[in-house]
Parts: structure tokens; C-alpha cells; sequence
């Protein structure tokens, strides 16, 4: 692989992330830190599109932050890294390490594209869209890669991964410069990042995303969209003790 380490091929390598996939939870993923080399992943950093060649951009009360997927008109790096992680050595890795058989990338704007989110910039809890809406074909996993140097765990942006009845979140991974997680897209595969980001002005969250999809598990599975449920987080009870203090405390 020209853009990805090597690394990441070997065959213990692959075994470790094997486990990790398979014990992750509250679903399964692995995270893949210095994903690609670091010039690469600074270049893609400093080559990235500015704000108007991101046609999708996404501003409501479940998410804000700008989404796009104009390839042919962003810096060729950025199709490079789409080509490599749709060549047969990359999807062998995946179906290793996943147990997912014959995943593909889709050339259009339901496979790859690039995020980037400013100062105020979040993303709901949901679960994404499970069959490509135009191919019939069921999405199985998500990739995400960061390409921020020194993002601040305090400006918020970490992938929340959130249990099934959507009560709690159960793992944070910060959005590391260079670091991919790549995880499975089921209909509890909750996820988003909730914390309004707090960023510097002159700092944004920039983010490469792909998803893989295989044939259809059942053929009478039916399409839904994106799903933005209902949640609020499970707060700790009081003690016994802190209640009667609570009770006797004069205001």
C-alpha cells in the first residue's frame, strides 16, 4: 500500500485487531492509530477543501457540520486514499479482521466523503441508513479518519458509541490526528458526537469517512434512513447519605 502503513498488514498485527473486533463493545470496532504515513495525513490536513466544495453541509437540531463528496474537485491525495481503500488488499484486510466477505466501496456520494466541523459543530446520537438507498445493498461498516494535528480532548469531538437502548454512552475515542476507527453499522450501532465542539476559531474537526457494503444478509430487509432517536443520558442516583443532607440543608 502506497498511503497506508504496512503495519497494519502484518499477520500478528491482524490477529490483535481480529480480537479487539470481536471482544469491542458496545459494538464492535477496532482503532487503527497512525493509520496512514504522517506526511501523508499532514498533507491531507493542509490540502483540505475549503468550505464551498462541501455541497452537503448539514444544519439542524440533530447535527452541525459540513459533509461533501465533490472528489473530482478536491486535491488528487484525497482520490488516491479513496482508490486505496477500495483496492482488493485493503478489503482483504477487512474481511480478516472483520469476518465481513466481499465488501465493497460504491463510487458515489453514499461511500466516501469528507466532514468537517467548526467551533459550536455536533452530531447527534443515531444509527446511519442500513441499504444504499439506489443499489440495494446493505451497509456493514463505517471508517473514520481524523486529520487534525493536536486536537484537545477538551474541545470536545470524540466518537461516542452509545448502548442499544440508547441510555448511556459507553466509549469515547478521541478524534486523534491520524487515528481510524472503523466499526459496524447495525441497527444499535449508536453513535455521534453530542458535545458542541470548543474549538479555537482557526481550529476545525476534519475527517475522511467511508462506508463498506456487502450483498444483502436477508434479502427482505427493508430500508431506513438515518434515525435520530430520543435519548438522555442515565444520571447517578444520590446515596442515601447525600439525599438526608440534600433534605437538611438550609438554603
Amino acid at each position: 500500500m502506497e498511503l497506508i502503513q504496512n503495519k497494519h498488514f502484518s499477520q500478528e498485527q491482524i490477529e490483535q485487531y481480529k480480537e479487539e473486533f470481536e471482544t469491542s463493545k458496545p459494538f464492535h470496532h477496532i482503532i487503527l492509530d497512525d493509520f496512514l504515513s504522517t506526511e501523508t495525513a499532514e498533507k491531507l490536513h493542509n490540502f483540505f477543501p475549503e468550505d464551498e466544495l462541501f455541497n452537503k453541509p448539514k444544519k439542524d437540531k440533530h447535527e452541525n457540520k459540513l459533509e461533501g463528496d465533490k472528489f473530482e474537485e478536491y486535491p488528487r491525495l484525497f482520490n488516491l486514499l479513496k482508490e486505496e481503500i477500495a483496492k482488493p488488499q485493503f478489503l482483504e484486510f477487512i474481511e480478516k479482521v472483520t469476518g465481513i466477505k466481499n465488501a465493497f466501496i460504491t463510487n458515489d456520494g453514499f461511500g466516501v466523503g469528507i466532514q468537517k466541523g467548526k467551533k459550536g459543530s455536533f452530531e447527534d446520537v443515531h444509527v446511519d441508513f442500513n441499504i444504499h438507498p439506489e443499489k440495494d445493498v446493505q451497509r456493514r461498516l463505517n471508517l473514520q479518519l481524523y486529520l487534525t494535528p493536536r486536537w484537545k480532548p477538551e474541545w470536545n469531538g470524540a466518537l461516542e458509541m452509545w448502548n442499544d437502548c440508547v441510555s448511556k454512552c459507553k466509549k469515547a475515542v478521541s478524534c486523534r490526528f491520524n487515528r481510524a476507527v472503523i466499526f459496524e453499522v447495525k441497527d444499535t450501532s449508536y453513535y455521534g458526537y453530542t458535545k458542541p465542539l470548543e474549538c479555537p476559531e482557526k481550529e476545525e474537526r476534519k475527517m475522511f469517512s467511508a462506508t463498506f457494503y456487502t450483498k444483502k444478509e436477508q434479502a427482505d430487509i427493508k430500508f431506513h434512513d438515518t434515525i435520530f432517536p430520543d435519548h438522555q443520558e442515565e444520571k447517578a442516583q444520590p446515596s442515601f447519605f447525600e439525599s438526608i443532607k440534600k433534605a437538611l440543608k438550609v438554603g
